[in-house]
């Protein structure tokens, strides 16, 4: 028997020996071994992680993690109490950033663990491709997704992809054939999509936590329906979705039109294999990615909302209205406005801090006494203050969104 794969310190792991492992249930094989290992993370994360000095110390070097992944925590049980504890150290690290003018930032941990349990499983699963068994038993169970088709596409040779590919192009040319799946795993695209829709059908706006977030957010949405027509009137031109815009896509399509979207998807999968730039699409979801068209638009409305800062009537407004994220990509692009910001920026994390220091000993005395908790929203700000894109731009979720608790 060979060797096991080598496995990351850390929590929730499941040792593959083979590709056999993996090809245990129908569909992508890749997304349900990335799928499972994201759901005990996140878990460990609930019972034991978040307390861990190690974790917290961790978290304050990234600022949090990504948008999606503090989505998912927040939808855990106890996630107010939880959370309230651990971004009480992340705000005070994001205040030092900010007051330090250190441009250092981690990725997400979240996204490292994801990447690396999805990387994990492709590695493990094309090693076993040069085996016919393998690759029968792979189509026999309906192959590979899109997004991670063009992964191993990228890392193996055409041959051993090929009759993958081939799996994929009859899956969404059979009309009797379930493709919904083809266009992967994403356990936040149907809490995107409420949140989208729960602010756009909002009659009062909300507080809005950052500017620039609130124009990428209506970019991206615009972009999507763009999509979703190209993809309706084929095209002649690709423009290639990264894995988590083709979920929003897929999530987003009216009855009947996701196979022309996978159609479409699947082409520019071809296009992008012929020029040699399949490598630029990505295994999992990313805050940009550099290859898709939706990323594109909303980076693009971000920073052109940020340009607009040099405005001094801009200025005055943004003290309040502008995410630590962009606080920080502002840094890189506009120093000179950025330091204008800093100091308000600097008493906006002060008084965040301060009130989820005094939210969290209430809440502890509650816990003590056994009185009934008192609802706090003081965790929601803070994850929106650390980036805005959390709850599309605004500080809170929506009335009658997701996540709240």
């Amino acid at each position: 028997m060979p060797a096991a794969t080598p496995l990351p310190r850390g929590p929730s792991v499941t040792t593959l020996y083979s590709a056999a492992d993996l090809l245990t249930a129908p569909g992508c094989p890749v997304c349900l071994y990335a799928a499972e290992s994201s759901d005990r993370y996140l878990r460990w994360f609930a019972l034991e992680g978040h307390a861990q000095s190690a974790t917290i110390t961790r978290l304050c070097t990234s600022l949090g993690m990504c948008p999606v992944h503090t989505r998912r925590l927040m939808s855990q049980p106890g996630a107010a109490v939880r959370l309230t504890a651990v971004y009480r150290y992340v705000v005070t690290a994001a205040r030092e950033r900010l007051a330090e003018r250190s441009r250092e930032h981690a990725a997400c941990p979240g996204c490292e663990h994801d990447q690396a349990a999805a990387q994990r499983a492709l590695d493990t699963l094309l090693e076993g491709l040069i085996d016919d068994a393998v690759v029968h038993r792979c189509r026999e169970l309906g192959g590979l997704c899109l997004p991670h088709l063009a992964a191993a596409s990228a890392a193996a040779r055409p041959r051993l992809v090929a009759p993958l590919a081939e799996t994929l192009h009859t899956t969404i040319a059979d009309p009797r054939a379930r493709c919904d799946w083809l266009a992967g795993t994403d356990d936040d695209a149907e809490t995107r999509a409420l949140l989208r829709r729960a602010i756009r059908l909002a009659r009062v706006p909300g507080p809005a936590a950052c500017s620039a977030c609130v124009a990428g957010a209506k970019a991206e949405w615009a972009a999507l329906r763009r999509s979703l027509d190209a993809a309706s009137n084929d095209p002649s031109s690709a423009l290639a979705l990264c894995a988590s815009h083709l979920a929003d896509a897929a999530s987003a399509a009216a009855a009947g039109s996701i196979r022309p979207l996978l159609s479409w998807q699947m082409r520019c999968l071809t296009s992008a294999l012929a020029g040699g730039r399949v490598h630029r699409l990505r295994l999992t979801h990313r805050r940009s990615d550099a290859a898709c068209s939706v990323c594109r638009a909303r980076r693009s409305a971000a920073q052109h909302s940020l340009d607009n800062l040099r405005d001094s009537r801009s200025l005055a407004a943004a003290d309040a209205a502008m995410c630590v994220h962009h606080h920080l990509v502002l840094r890189t692009t506009d120093p000179r406005t950025a330091r204008l910001l800093a100091d308000g920026a600097i008493r906006q994390a002060d008084q965040l801090a301060a009130e989820l220091a005094d939210t969290f000993d209430r809440l502890a005395m509650a816990h003590s006494t056994r009185t009934p908790a008192f609802h706090t929203t003081a965790w929601q700000r803070a994850a929106a203050f650390l980036d805005g894109s959390v709850f599309s731009g605004w500080c809170q979720p929506p009335p009658g969104g997701p996540l709240r608790q």
